[in-house]
């Protein structure tokens, strides 16, 4: 096993709290009171790594990742993300620009901490970056709505807008992230909800950058459709699409927040 639990002897102080938050209860105390594997349990460790994360005096190690390479807990500003949560729109709006690469690395390196079912390492991510791929994938969706005996309203009134220059479907975005999971990994019943949690992540992180997002149900369904469209995704053969969302630079401001209606709620 690549990544095992490790304690270091000169600094635990035997208090047992990554015992205790073990979510599978693989972690027990030795005979000298030192946190150990339950023997024959390293095999289930879903490497969420609370242990490592819990450890007062740093004392846990996880394979190569160390205590001293994380950073500290902090969970911000509570009225910053409520502020950020109600500034988020859908963008339909975006300017005729690449996402520069610096923002791009700085998505991906957001993207590990996106929590997942059972801590399932299922999660595949194909970001089109480029508009020459960005355009591909726009003249697959309409020629497949083109070829459509009986499309939809909606399908449609996007055909005849596409043919007459407007892009109702992917809003002339210049970039669109998809989402797969594992087939073998994920926990059951939940490749979708991997998907979606982790677009919202995605979501919610790239509007902090200065990017719009906009969640696409129109390139998730003809892909779904499409094996073409799969392989331009570059989906691996054992991954399902969960779905798929555009994003760029917002060619629009807004200048306020909107009033939506509450939700029906209520505490028991």
């Amino acid at each position: 096993m690549a990544e095992k639990f490790t304690v270091s002897k000169d600094t635990c102080i035997h208090c047992g709290l990554c015992i205790n938050d073990c979510p599978i209860y693989a972690l027990e105390f030795d005979d000298a009171k030192f946190p150990r594997y339950v023997p024959g349990k390293d095999d289930i460790c879903i490497k969420c790594q609370h242990c490592l994360a819990i450890c007062p005096t740093g004392s846990v190690s996880f394979g190569d990742k160390k205590p001293e390479n994380s950073d500290n807990v902090y969970f911000g500003c509570g009225e910053d993300l409520l502020r950020l949560i109600k500034s988020r729109r859908s963008i339909r709006l975006y300017k005729d620009e690449p996402v520069n690469r610096a923002t791009l690395q700085q998505i991906i390196k957001m993207l590990p901490f996106v929590p997942t079912a059972k801590n399932a390492d299922d999660l595949y991510f194909s970001i089109i970056a480029t508009k020459e791929k960005m355009d591909e994938i726009r003249r697959i969706t309409y020629q497949k709505i083109d070829t459509m005996e009986n499309p939809s309203e909606l399908y449609l009134l996007a055909k005849n807008a596409f043919h007459s220059g407007k892009d109702i479907l992917f809003r002339g975005a210049p970039a669109m992230v998809a989402v797969a999971t594992d087939n073998e990994r994920v926990a059951q019943g939940c490749a979708t909800v991997d998907s979606v949690i982790a677009l919202s992540y995605f979501e919610l992180y790239a509007q902090s950058l200065g990017l719009g997002t906009t969640w696409c149900g129109y390139a998730f369904m003809i892909a779904k459709q499409l094996q073409e469209m799969y392989a331009l995704l570059e989906i691996p053969d054992n991954y399902s699409l969960g779905y798929t969302m555009l994003f760029g630079i917002p060619a629009v401001k807004y200048q306020r927040t909107t009033q939506p209606d509450m939700y029906k709620v209520k505490i028991l």
